[in-house]
């Protein structure tokens, strides 16, 4: 995901450095933007693996990435059935599986916005999660680790818009 994201931000730039074509000002000003906007990517994505990936993967890569580790009851019939239609929906919503930015149906500024509502409002894990995962819930710590480098990484985006 990361190298397809590059690949995407970076294409413009790769058509236009190698088309043979000039270009005038207004024409260069985006590509700019395109490779700003990568390094932003980069270094949010920097931060998140030193500081959130290891949250994450404790807390919510069970359901928002390609990393489930399935509980005990998932070999009872009907129950993974269950299980296997919260993770689509979840993965649905945010997959976290790549890192940032996450992959999704909403933009990486969107993501982040709708992450820190969760985080806010303690809306993720949902109760039945935790009811049967005792260390699901996130810390107050952690929470405030998340908050802080959510509130960094919009500023960031922000910026190159």
């Amino acid at each position: 995901m990361k190298v397809l994201v590059l690949m995407l931000l970076t294409f413009p730039t790769l058509l236009n450095a190698h088309g043979g074509k000039t270009h005038s000002k207004n024409e260069v000003e985006p590509i700019k933007r395109s490779d700003a906007l990568v390094e932003v990517y980069k270094s949010i994505n920097a931060d998140y693996e030193a500081k959130i990936e290891p949250i994450f993967q404790a807390k919510c890569f069970d359901c928002h990435s390609a990393n489930s580790k399935y509980p005990w009851y998932y070999q009872i019939p009907g129950v993974n059935l269950v299980i296997n239609s919260h993770i689509k929906e979840a993965r649905g919503h945010i997959d976290m599986t790549e890192g940032f930015p996450f992959k999704g149906h909403l933009s990486p500024i969107e993501d982040l916005k709708e992450l820190k509502l969760i985080i806010e409002r303690g809306a993720m894990p949902p109760w039945y999660y935790k009811s049967f995962h005792k260390n699901s819930e996130i810390k107050p710590q952690e929470k405030m680790t998340i908050l802080n480098w959510i509130k960094e990484s919009l500023v960031k985006l922000e910026e190159k818009k």
